[in-house]
């Protein structure tokens, strides 16, 4: 009886104690690049914003992400994107997304980009319009150091 109780222990504890898989951490553009050929045909995770436009080719889609220091091309899926609404430019702030693909130094199929094929990607972040705000107080000095600067001009031209 005891026996049995330890064996029951021991198989219920095997297999609720198993140790979870934790999701892979994300690496910067920088580590990415410096790594390339040893991350090669590796899968990797990226975050980043995405910036530019969304290249459609049919069922796959061009996007291009940047983390603040480099941008990298990523294959994806077109259905992935759905729900994609902003694309960083001058008059937006393009949507935090991460993937988890396949990171290829110089990708055979994209005439050797360095680029990742996303096999998942999420939105972590929806991304906004904003307006640029004037400086006034900028506008201001620009304005009196042009008109010092048109007054010396006149001074000096007199003088020659």
């Amino acid at each position: 009886m005891i026996r049995k109780s330890f064996i029951l222990i021991i198989l219920l504890s095997t297999f609720s104690f198993q140790p979870s898989a934790s999701p892979a951490e994300s690496m910067s553009s920088n580590e990415l690049i410096e790594n390339a050929k040893a991350l090669d045909g590796k899968t990797v995770v990226y975050k980043g914003e995405l910036v530019t436009a969304v290249l459609r080719r049919g069922a796959h889609s061009w996007i291009n992400m940047n983390d603040g220091n480099n941008a990298i091309g990523v294959w994806c899926a077109s259905a992935a994107l759905k729900d994609v609404k902003f694309m960083g430019d001058y008059k937006n702030r393009g949507d935090i997304l991460e993937v988890e693909g396949r990171f290829n130094r110089a990708c055979q199929v994209h005439k050797g980009e360095l680029d990742i094929h996303a096999y998942s990607l999420k939105i972590l972040k929806q991304g906004h319009q904003f307006k640029e705000r004037l400086n006034t107080r900028k506008l201001a000095l620009s304005t009196v150091l042009f008109f010092i600067t048109i007054l010396v001009v006149v001074l000096f031209k007199k003088r020659i």
